[in-house]
């Protein structure tokens, strides 16, 4: 199964379809992607459908942490590369973002410096994913 993102095609295992169908059925709004490491799913929503995957009092997010057994990120998808960069990599504080030969450049103010390294790499990882004009991320402080 493919998913369309961007104009970029995505291709999708059947663990993964498994866990987009579970999530969809679950929160009742529709998912775009998710990426899973030892302890976490993160799970790519549009921003406008944040509120409703969450649930009143976090309850969808409970269900799948239980479903699931581990821990559950939802980030909102943007169709700006910039903005959904700024979700990326909350709650770290962006200063500027400027697209140059392909790249990403992204400056966080220095009390951001101590941000954890996992939340880099998936952002790098998502943004050169889901946008073909952007081949390299870039992040300084």
């Amino acid at each position: 199964m493919k998913k369309e993102m961007t104009n970029v095609m995505i291709k999708l295992d059947s663990d993964t379809i498994q866990k987009l169908a579970i999530f969809e059925s679950i929160t009742r709004t529709n998912l775009k992607d998710c990426i899973e490491d030892e302890d976490e799913i993160y799970f790519i929503v549009n921003s406008k459908d944040l509120g409703k995957a969450i649930g009143k009092s976090a309850i969808n997010i409970k269900a799948l942490e239980k479903k699931f057994r581990k821990k559950i990120i939802l980030i909102g998808f943007e169709q700006d590369p910039k903005d959904f960069a700024i979700n990326l990599l909350k709650p770290m504080n962006v200063k500027s973002m400027s697209i140059e030969n392909e790249a990403l450049i992204i400056t966080i103010f220095a009390s951001s410096k101590n941000f954890p390294s996992k939340k880099v790499k998936k952002a790098k990882m998502l943004l050169t994913k889901y946008f073909n004009n952007i081949k390299n991320v870039i992040i300084k402080v």
